[in-house]
């Protein structure tokens, strides 16, 4: 009895803490396809491809802009089992999100309310999540736990910023340049500790 409480209570020394890798499972040439799905999605939303192919092919833009995102959690999730908190069930919740959030942009010219409803609960479900990443955890962990906050605040509050106080064209353009550049330090964020 004595020795099992010991092995518990090893969980939150810190050499138990400091992950920087989770073994997925995956093939390396899914991650690294993966990585790039969500590469593209972030360099689409800020040119005329996003708008085009909402009008011609709205279930590419769909796949392009979540199944990237919903493959890396599914990863993280599958690689997280093992650990002392795994976050399985927050993790299945941001990937439920990120699967309605296929449908919304599917038929966003139909129903435009689900994109708004989602965009305002994501950051409900990724601030918590990611807050408890840097809790408990160190190493690239924490460090995507603390992006996942970092990204979600600036993506959800840029656009009203925007709106509410620049409203030009030459900082419209920096807002496409910061939002690419948040994304694609998410996407590699997640590709090095999958890989």
């Amino acid at each position: 009895m004595h020795n099992q409480t010991n092995d518990n209570l090893d969980y939150t020394q810190n050499d138990k803490r400091y992950i920087n890798r989770l073994v997925s499972g995956l093939p390396q040439w899914v991650i690294t396809a993966v990585f790039i799905i969500m590469v593209v999605s972030a360099i689409c939303t800020i040119t005329p491809i996003d708008n085009w192919l909402k009008d011609h092919a709205p279930v590419v833009i769909a796949l392009i802009n979540t199944v990237g995102m919903i493959m890396m959690y599914f990863a993280a999730m599958r690689g997280m089992k093992r650990l002392y908190h795994p976050l399985t069930a927050w993790w299945i919740v941001v990937i439920a999100l990120n699967i309605v959030s296929f449908f919304a942009i599917f038929f966003e010219a139909a129903f435009p309310e689900v994109s708004f409803v989602i965009a305002c609960v994501l950051p409900l479900c990724y601030l918590p999540l990611g807050a408890m990443m840097i809790i408990w955890y160190r190493g690239l962990l924490q460090y995507l736990g603390i992006w996942m906050i970092v990204r979600i605040l600036i993506l959800f509050l840029l656009p009203i910023v925007w709106w509410l106080i620049l409203r030009d064209d030459h900082s419209l353009y920096l807002m496409d340049a910061i939002v690419v550049i948040i994304e694609f330090i998410y996407a590699w964020l997640f590709y090095r500790i999958l890989r």
